[in-house]
């Protein structure tokens, strides 16, 4: 998840990097919920947006928009990870003002916890060394 989080962050940054307008704020907001069963991550940014015509591109494999910068792997590989790792999904939204990346992972019961109570937790628990 860690991997998935910092290529949506550095994603955000080099738009920002790229963009004309200079004049805003620049934010990379970043949000997570517990809706029924679901946990949900969002990443947030006002870099602008990703064009309506490669929206349905940029999740598929060496689909870059950076030229000879990038291999086009980034996102092909945070999605693989959410939706074959974690059984998650990983879509696009764009907003007014720049795109919004939702992360929807399951939640599943535990055993009970250190205070006795159920708990429920993320698909999978994760080693700091992961």
């Amino acid at each position: 998840m860690v991997q998935v989080l910092l290529n949506l962050i550095n994603n955000a940054k080099e738009a920002f990097e790229e963009s004309f307008n200079k004049k805003i704020e620049e934010f990379i907001k970043i949000f997570s919920y517990k809706i029924d069963n679901k946990c949900l991550i969002i990443v947030e940014d006002n870099a602008g947006g990703i064009p309506e015509e490669i929206k349905d591109k940029i999740f598929e494999p060496y689909f870059s928009t950076k030229g000879n910068v990038g291999v086009g792997l980034g996102l092909y590989i945070s999605k693989l990870l959410i939706e074959k790792h974690m059984n998650g999904k990983i879509y696009l939204e764009n907003t007014d003002k720049g795109a919004r990346f939702v992360i929807e992972l399951p939640l599943e019961e535990t055993e009970e916890g250190e205070n006795g109570k159920r708990e429920s937790a993320g698909y999978r628990r994760f080693k700091v060394n992961e």
